[in-house]
């Protein structure tokens, strides 16, 4: 056995002894296929012979379960995400618009309701995309998705120029991650490819536009906001608001849910703790489900001061557009 397949196949072998001979091999032909012709006989062959399974009859048999090398702590795959801080001030959150299923009449005027607040930034806390193109679930609406991004597009010029001076932040959210999970199971070479990725399709760089890393934290000071679905589930069995405090045991905002609510319940220490979910903007009778959603069109103003402290306002906006 040449030297560098010797190696190889006991590197391999040592790494992977409680495995059977022909598992070895096959996972040897899946990464070395060509230094044994893509020949399972020859690399199980080859790892038989390193585990003293063929050769001479009194070759002592070495089960390298343990390397006589002195072993490093292996590198880790995990991600490390920190959060996002808002710096102080008076932001409008946004968010299930689902364009272009969003509806006009209260996205306008949830921005309009934020000119009017003169706020500091907007801040679009997951799906305002919808992606439907790139659902897995069966649908009779057209899938196009370059039309859909041309839609967003136009939303975002729209956006800018109503506020052409304010911090806008756009944190992703599931609907969002349908783009890098569609190349993960079609093409997974190009999903960490910056050609592929939402932030270069839509420009956010070049429209002033901060985006967020998937499944990113945001603190609006000591105020935790995520968009909802970071959690597996939020049961609603009261309300969305009490399904999110029950899991995050914390302050915290989210959307997802669709429907504007509201939780306070208190620590040991005799702390307000208060939880809230935002109405959405979007079409309140898809057609995957056109009755007894539940949802309502909604947004919210979140005041920050200098120590981190945070004020909710959590709206509702009703069918002729009165924010309330």
């Amino acid at each position: 056995m040449a030297t560098e397949q010797n190696n190889i196949v006991r590197d391999v072998v040592q790494r992977l002894n409680h495995l059977p001979t022909r598992s070895i091999a096959r996972y040897l032909l899946s990464i070395h296929g060509g230094m044994f012709e893509n020949n399972l006989e020859r690399a199980r062959s080859a790892v038989r012979y390193v585990r003293g399974e063929s050769g001479v009859e009194k070759r002592e048999k070495n089960p390298m379960i343990i390397p006589a090398e002195k072993q490093d702590m292996p590198d880790t795959w995990r991600r490390v995400t920190t959060p996002y801080d808002l710096p102080a001030g008076k932001y409008l959150f946004i968010m299930d618009a689902h364009i272009p299923f969003h509806e006009r009449t209260p996205l306008e005027a949830a921005l309009k309701y934020g000119l009017k607040r003169k706020v500091d930034g907007i801040v679009m806390n997951g799906d305002m995309q919808d992606c439907s193109a790139l659902s897995f679930w069966k649908s009779v609406i057209r899938k196009d998705f370059m039309k859909e991004v041309l839609v967003f597009l136009e939303f975002l010029d729209y956006l800018r120029q109503m506020f052409p001076k304010e911090n806008i932040v756009y944190k992703p959210g599931n609907h969002e991650y349908r783009l890098p999970r569609y190349f993960a199971e079609r093409c997974p070479e190009l999903v960490e490819t910056p050609l592929v990725a939402m932030e270069t399709l839509l420009d956010f760089e070049g429209r002033g536009i901060e985006f967020l890393d998937y499944h990113q934290l945001i603190m609006a000071g000591e105020l935790p906001v995520v968009h909802g679905h970071e959690f597996r589930t939020i049961t609603s069995s009261v309300n969305p608001a009490r399904g999110l405090f029950l899991r995050a045991n914390s302050w915290a905002l989210c959307g997802h849910l669709h429907r504007t609510s509201e939780h306070t319940d208190t620590n040991i220490k005799d702390t307000y703790l208060t939880a809230w979910s935002v109405g959405c903007l979007c079409d309140l009778h898809p057609d995957y489900s056109p009755f007894g959603s539940k949802w309502n069109w909604g947004c919210a103003i979140v005041t920050i001061d200098d120590k981190g402290n945070f004020e909710v306002e959590n709206k509702r906006i009703l069918h002729g557009g009165k924010v309330v």
